[in-house]
């Protein structure tokens, strides 16, 4: 229904993300009485994204999908949400409170919270959009991507970040040949300690997949009806598959921001409770980017679900969730990856890192400390010292690393 001048505005949120969809049941649950709508571009019921790069890619295809669901249909009904699905918002007129849709229709908001998340990175190489060249980050994506698995023998994964790595392992699974392409000279050289970059290179390679670090493509190669054939890396060799999935990153879907002239520079720039320069609107999740919060913007579930509990307790006038230390987490093969804190951005060989063996084998934890701090700790399989490490930080106790070094030495003396 669009609503008129005189109606009663409602709340809108772009995005039916694990962020949108938070911030929505929070302000229910917060007693927020009045209308929320949400608005998502994608059809159908929305889907977990974390499993898309896992266990989705596992599943045969034409399996059921109730067991990625984000929220089940009645959940709507359950909290009174309106749901706009298979439509997009084209303009958000801040002057008059309005978004404009694709179908024609004008929505009329009393505050706004965009939560429309990221887009992949696609290949800015010749072949770049052949048929067989893959991203994966909506359900749409995994959908096509698993649809044709059952026709594919070699694949390559350009990018050695957690998305490039995750899928690799399912493909890898899935019983495919895969080359792992990346142009650091580590993997997760962004976002990882080198010890840890190590241990998941190790990982892959004891799997079966060819990891080349250091390496870069040059095009993708193609047949006469334009499908992929192979990958041509810049030193000349020739890789030869059928699939090839860019793991390159993401970029902020912030362009209706900017065209409504918010501040936006690498995501949506907002306050330490995730308010835009607009005081109506808010942003959350990969699209927000809160300076006074955290050096760089943010890709996680655990940060979408916060800074949608913190936009929602602002909107309610409310007092804000206490701080909680940043974490992540991903699967590959029969390995839980725990990450607790976050790397700064600092040269390599700014920050001191200690690995200490876990007490499950090939299990291990990395702690890593800067100029004396501990500022953050990476667990394989190691589900003790993540959630001590995790303790440690939010604690702020930076423990001696001969300590974490001596294998006689109890962790949980740390927090006793």
């Amino acid at each position: 229904m669009t609503a008129s001048d005189n109606s009663p505005r409602p709340l809108i949120i772009i995005g039916a993300s694990h962020a949108g969809l938070s911030c929505a049941e929070a302000l229910r649950k917060g007693g927020f009485d009045g209308a929320i709508s949400i608005i998502e571009r994608d059809s159908g019921t929305p889907l977990q994204r974390p499993p898309l790069s896992k266990t989705y890619l596992d599943a045969d295809e034409g399996a059921g999908e109730e067991s990625f669901y984000l929220r089940r249909s009645e959940w709507f009904a359950q909290f009174d949400i309106t749901s706009h699905q298979g439509c997009e918002v084209t303009k958000i007129s801040r002057a008059d409170k309005k978004v404009h849709l694709d179908d024609g229709r004008t929505l009329f908001y009393d505050k706004l919270v965009i939560a429309s998340g990221a887009v992949a990175r696609t290949l800015p190489l010749a072949g770049g959009t052949a048929t067989g060249v893959h991203v994966l980050r909506t359900a749409t994506d995994a959908r096509r991507l698993r649809a044709v698995l059952g026709t594919v023998t070699d694949a390559v994964v350009i990018g050695g970040g957690y998305i490039g790595l995750e899928a690799a392992a399912s493909l890898r699974k899935a019983g495919k040949s895969v080359h792992v392409v990346e142009f650091a000279p580590r993997l997760l050289a962004r976002v990882a300690s080198p010890l840890l970059s190590d241990y998941c290179a190790a990982l892959h390679r004891s799997a079966g997949v060819t990891v080349s670090t250091g390496a870069a493509c040059d095009e993708i190669l193609t047949d006469d009806t334009g499908t992929v054939r192979g990958v041509r890396l810049t030193n000349g060799i020739d890789l030869e598959c059928q699939l090839v999935l860019a793991g390159i990153g993401v970029i902020p879907d912030a362009g209706l921001a900017a065209a409504a002239g918010l501040a936006v520079d690498n995501g949506i720039i907002v306050s330490h409770t995730y308010r835009t320069d607009d005081d109506a609107i808010w942003a959350i999740g990969d699209v927000a980017r809160a300076p006074s919060r955290y050096e760089l913007r943010i890709e996680s579930i655990h940060h979408a679900q916060t800074s949608s509990q913190i936009a929602a307790a602002d909107i309610m006038g409310g007092e804000l969730p206490s701080n909680e230390v940043l974490w992540f987490w991903s699967d590959q093969y029969d390995v839980k990856f725990q990450m607790a804190g976050m790397l700064p951005a600092v040269p390599e060989g700014t920050l001191q890192h200690v690995s200490r063996a876990g007490r499950r084998e090939q299990s291990l934890s990395v702690w890593s400390w800067q100029d004396g701090v501990l500022v953050t700790v990476e667990a394989a399989n190691d589900g003790q010292a993540y959630m001590i490490g995790k303790k440690c930080l939010e604690a702020g106790i930076s423990p001696d690393p001969a300590d974490i070094a001596n294998p006689d030495f109890g962790l949980k003396a740390l927090i006793t």
